[in-house]
């Protein structure tokens, strides 16, 4: 499982889940930083493609900033 963490308004969390959601099997979206709007998105093996595509075209709709993420403790990533 590779591991994304992006930085997004939290009015738009919900908006990203629900979207991520739809595509079950292929990731798994977590809040880790509810206060600065972290999130992590776990894609899971083989689905590299086409989740690079969806959150290059979902980043055009809502502001998403790719970060590193020092809670990050290399469990899943």
């Amino acid at each position: 499982m590779i591991c994304r963490y992006f930085r997004v308004a939290r009015a738009d969390m919900v908006f990203l889940k629900f979207i991520l959601e739809a595509y079950e099997g292929m990731n798994v979206m977590t809040t880790v930083d509810n206060v600065n709007g972290i999130i992590r998105i776990a894609i899971m093996p083989g689905f590299e493609g086409e989740m690079d595509n969806l959150l290059a075209d979902l980043g055009r709709q809502v502001g998403m900033e790719a970060v590193e993420w020092e809670g990050a403790t290399g469990f899943l990533e």
